[in-house]
């Protein structure tokens, strides 16, 4: 796992490269090609994983030298793609060998052959062009930008802002943000910064400076998605536990030691059951508890402690305390980028912390609870149909009533007048009426950003659970759930890989009938059944959980009077886009209990900050990053 940073006609230098060094301090390179009078620099930091000899050195050529990558990620099945390589003379044994003579011999768009995590730039010498591609769950990101005959493309955006020393914040997107709480691609909070989408290929003509795109994976596969309704539970149980031990062997590719997040939920538990039995030696585990905690669902440590004894790990864990969250946050915006509404992102910081002081690399159980139906609105969307049908009793009960705020968000969603409008309103922290009370500007008119997705999925063929379930995958879990994923492991040099994204595991599960999925309510019914040949039912039964925090009780409580001085008493750069009133009001409710849905204290503190660092680094200061 690495940073990449490549630019057209603008000078690259190792202290731009060096922002990224936080996820390659192991190597450095930096490649200059001269194409017709245009400069094209390629740059590269190295977390040494696969090969850590001179051999696995970045930027590096095809071995005909016509082609130059430069690559971060990992690439499970490369030792399969280089049984077509025969012709090739490799010189070690790095995945990057392989792909750029790979791409070299079949072209660009043959990176749909690729099973793993990866974002690369690929220079074509002899045709003049540069390619760049993200990997089709988008695990890794890749940002962009692009003026004219210039182009900028990295791992972050920290670099691209400092080679054009320009932040200004997309009000559109804000509007995107504070709705949904992240930004789907292509698409960031700041102007001109773009991303991929996941299985995004764009191509650079160097010559004329045209940037266009070649194709997108996932318009093919998307609309091929068929859930094979006529195979029995045996069949998928005994199928997919068979799919998802071969890939976590395979994702154990390393060549230096590799652990697992463990919390105290079903997904985490059985990546580690089923990794224990391939590694040399005790696989190490790791978990995290928070002080304060009034529950097991906001303290898992019990529960993995359990987990790590059955299965026989080496298990590591820490407690932090609420007045690191703010200080969390500061340091994290930095890193992250892109803010976002999750509270567990410091979690994940956290835990990535404590494991980096053991291992390099750790697998973890992302991908699960949205290929699975994991989630609770699944339930609801299971039972859309039958809301809908009766929405406008339901909506009339609802002046009547002074409901629960999660049944105040199932409200709203009910409130869309089509399918497309009802997720977006059940994915809403703010609902319109409140964007106008909070936005000191004029709202956009609609939130579109997850119909490029949206509209690839077969409606007809589909239930409305499966289809919100496929638009999860390609659009939530990539740019906010796996955004973060990579920037919170790789600010510390640690590699994260997802086994329940492999590329064949999730072929498997998206054939799978959402009854298989959700059965009489119990979410992820057919996952627990594979999980019953390597788990007792006491770990497999727990109630779900994840790296939770108790954050509601913070806002109530320890994090009221930093964020009083911070956003309230004292003028701050959010000003310029939220009413100080309605922030006042809300840490009232939050005070009084009237206000329950953490979420929105956490999107507008992130918001908040990654304002204050980055318009203080690049603004308020004069200086550059």
């Amino acid at each position: 796992m690495c940073g990449i940073l490549g630019t057209v006609n603008i000078k690259l230098h190792k202290k731009d490269l060096d922002l990224l060094k936080h996820r390659g301090p192991d190597d450095w390179g930096i490649e200059l090609i001269e194409i017709d009078e245009n400069k094209i620099y390629f740059g590269h930091r190295r977390l040494s994983i696969l090969d850590l000899s001179f051999a696995g050195h970045q930027p590096m050529y095809s071995y005909d030298e016509k082609f130059l990558v430069i690559f971060n990620g990992e690439i499970y099945n490369h030792l399969e793609l280089r049984e077509k390589l025969k012709e090739v003379p490799f010189k070690g044994h790095s995945d990057t060998e392989t792909i750029v003579n790979y791409l070299a011999k079949f072209g660009p768009k043959s990176f749909i052959d690729f099973n793993g995590i990866f974002a690369f730039g690929l220079l074509d010498i002899e045709n003049k062009k540069i390619y760049i591609a993200r990997d089709r769950f988008g695990v890794k990101p890749i940002y962009y930008w692009h003026d004219g005959n210039k182009f900028i493309f990295s791992s972050e955006i920290k670099p691209i802002l400092k080679l054009t020393n320009k932040f200004e914040i997309d009000k559109d997107a804000l509007v995107t943000f504070l709705t949904l709480r992240y930004n789907p691609a292509p698409k960031t909070l700041i102007r001109e910064v773009h991303k991929l989408r996941p299985g995004d290929l764009l191509e650079f003509d160097i010559i004329t400076g045209k940037l266009s795109k070649v194709l997108n994976i996932n318009e093919q596969r998307i609309p091929q998605i068929k859930i094979d309704r006529n195979k029995g539970e045996d069949y998928w149980t005994d199928l997919l536990a068979e799919t998802l031990e071969e890939a976590v062997r395979r994702q154990l590719l390393s060549d230096v030691e590799v652990g697992v997040f463990l919390s105290g939920g079903l997904d985490s538990a059985l990546i580690a059951a089923i990794a224990s039995k391939y590694v040399r030696g005790k696989l190490k585990t790791f978990c995290i508890g928070f002080e304060g905690a009034e529950s097991p669902m906001e303290d898992e440590r019990e529960d993995a402690k359990k987990t790590a004894k059955i299965v026989g790990t080496d298990h590591y864990e820490k407690v932090v305390k609420p007045e690191d969250y703010l200080e969390f946050v500061r340091k994290s915006i930095y890193f992250l980028e892109e803010p976002n509404g999750t509270a567990p992102t410091f979690a994940q910081y956290e835990v990535a912390k404590l494991a980096r002081k053991y291992v390099k690399v750790a697998l973890a159980g992302q991908g699960a609870d949205e290929i699975f139906m994991g989630y609770k609105r699944y339930n609801f969307a299971n039972k859309l149909e039958s809301f809908l049908s009766f929405r406008k009793l339901i909506l009339l009960s609802s002046v009547l009533l002074n409901w629960h705020h999660q049944l105040r968000r199932l409200l709203y969603a009910l409130e869309g007048e089509d399918l497309y409008k009802v997720f977006v309103n059940a994915y809403s922290v703010f609902t319109r009426k409140e964007l106008e009370k909070l936005l000191n500007y004029q709202l956009k008119q609609n939130i579109d950003d997850l119909k490029f997705f949206y509209n690839l999925i077969n409606k007809n063929d589909n239930k409305l659970v499966e289809i919100m379930s496929i638009l999860d995958t390609y659009t939530w879990l990539p740019d906010e759930l796996l955004m973060y994923g990579d920037k919170m492991t790789m600010a510390l040099s640690l590699e994260m890989r997802v086994p329940f994204l492999d590329n064949e595991v999730v072929k498997v599960v998206e054939s799978i009938p959402a009854d298989f999925k959700i059965r009489n309510g119990e979410n992820k019914y057919i996952l627990k059944r594979v999980a019953a040949k390597y788990l007792p039912k006491d770990i497999i039964y727990r109630k779900k959980r994840g790296f939770s925090l108790p954050i509601l009780k913070w806002l109530k409580t320890d994090l009221q009077e930093h964020l009083r001085r911070l956003f309230v008493e004292n003028s701050h750069p959010i000003h310029n886009f939220v009413k100080k009133e309605y922030i006042e009001r809300l840490l009232d409710n939050y005070q009084s209990g009237k206000e329950k849905d953490h979420r929105k204290g956490i999107v507008l503190i992130h918001f908040g900050i990654f304002l204050e660092t980055f318009e203080k680094l690049i603004v308020q200061e004069g200086r550059k990053l």
